[in-house]
């Protein structure tokens, strides 16, 4: 796919940063690794994410919760040696890489950051488009505290409108298709602002060359 034109991919970076993303610029898949590295390793640790005792979560009092030991960073859409590498990056700042099996409790519980790749991303309404089947990349979408997104800038369209041929292809067939535009937020309690309820606390949107 041709890239997006330059006044398109301005309109994204501008509407982004609007909704609160964080938005950076990379050459390709591992400078944009070496960015989740560093996120994940700055960023506060997941409170959220907690180890089950003896194997087992009913029944346990507050003190018997066991916090992890170490930041925890999922990148299920990553080929095998962009995964080695993103691990041995991982493994230099003490931080746990995964990819397969998220359902376990480990990971299900919560973890620090989601590393993920768009299938497509809308400029005028920020918002990254993903056709995950893979139930991993989902749970990758749901419980991290930050999601850093790979945005290709060739996969970037203008509109929604953009991507109906596109999404009509999809959803053809059986297709679970995400849709995210900013972090998670919510005020219907008491009208209270709240972030991260329902799924990240931040989103940082790195746009690549490649």
């Amino acid at each position: 796919m041709p890239q997006a034109e330059e006044s398109t991919i301005e309109l994204l970076k501008t509407r982004a940063a609007a909704v609160g993303m964080k938005v950076a610029e990379v050459k390709g898949l591992e400078e944009a690794i070496a960015y989740a590295v560093d996120v994940c390793d700055k960023k506060e640790f997941a409170q959220q994410y907690l180890k089950m005792k003896d194997g087992a979560l009913s029944g346990l009092g507050p003190t018997e919760l066991v916090f992890a030991e170490k930041k925890t960073l999922a990148a299920p859409a990553l080929d095998d040696a962009s995964f080695e590498s993103l691990s041995r990056q991982c493994a230099e700042k003490g931080i746990v890489a995964g990819r397969n099996n998220l359902r376990q409790w480990e990971w299900l519980a919560g973890h620090d950051v989601g590393f993920v790749i768009a299938d497509r991303i809308i400029a005028d309404n920020p918002t990254c488009v993903f056709a995950c089947m893979n139930e991993d990349v989902r749970l990758a979408l749901s419980v991290g505290e930050e999601y850093v997104i790979v945005a290709p800038k060739s996969r970037i369209v203008k509109t929604s409108f953009d991507l109906t041929d596109y999404l009509n292809d999809l959803m053809s067939g059986p297709m679970y298709t995400d849709f995210i535009s900013s972090s998670s937020r919510t005020a219907d309690i008491e009208r209270v602002l709240a972030i991260g309820l329902h799924g990240s606390l931040l989103i940082h949107l790195v746009l690549t060359e490649e």
